[in-house]
């Protein structure tokens, strides 16, 4: 059972940024597995490193498609997207001093950091790119 689910909802209505947005909700979900099947600890390390790298790869993306178009609010978007990339590097940084609780953590910020971003700060921004493709 997936903690959560791709639905159009969460569409920013730009097939790319859908399709990496649907990467995350993959990510998550095998966090969310692993946890509910008491396996957390032989997954956490391997999906932590794999959204540090998919984190740098989507917003490279965002970002380039917001200055390809001159997007008025690139700089909020980016810190918002330098926010969430520290957060991954801590929570690697606390894998690695074996934190407790960190599986939930993790969770917890994934979940609610994709759902808000999304549904909030993409929302932004796609209406303007759209405009402009």
């Amino acid at each position: 059972m997936s903690l959560i689910e791709w639905d159009n909802a969460f569409s920013v209505g730009n097939q790319q940024i859908d399709e990496q947005h649907k990467k995350f909700f993959h990510i998550i979900n095998i966090l969310h597995d692993a946890m509910r099947n008491g396996q957390e600890e032989e997954v956490l390390l391997t999906v932590l490193k794999e959204l540090q790298k998919y984190v740098q790869y989507h917003f490279k993306t965002e970002e380039s498609l917001m200055k390809l178009y001159s997007y008025p609010n690139i700089s909020s978007h980016k810190a918002e997207h330098e926010d969430a990339i520290q957060k991954v590097n801590k929570f690697i940084i606390e894998y690695e001093r074996h934190e407790d609780k960190l599986s939930i953590d993790v969770l917890n910020f994934l979940s609610n950091w994709l759902q808000n971003h999304i549904l909030k700060t993409d929302r932004e921004y796609i209406p303007y790119l759209n405009r402009k493709i």
